[in-house]
């Protein structure tokens, strides 16, 4: 599957079914694209297991 940007490609991990192929390959794109500060943070919680969702991430987000 190829992608046109970055924002193409975090559309479809949202919107993809989870743990679809193309969900995945949206999530890997995403990981080698990903601005540096995000990488470093999506990097950080996918490989060192950290669910802490008392941290905030720094997107705006409220989970």
């Amino acid at each position: 599957m190829e992608f046109e940007s970055f924002e193409q490609a975090l559309h479809l991990c949202m919107t993809m079914e989870e743990g679809s192929p193309e969900q995945q390959e949206a999530m890997n794109y995403c990981l080698r694209h990903a601005p540096v500060d995000l990488k470093a943070m999506l990097e950080k919680r996918l490989f060192s297991g950290d669910t802490d969702d008392s941290q905030d991430c720094g997107c705006g987000c409220e989970e």
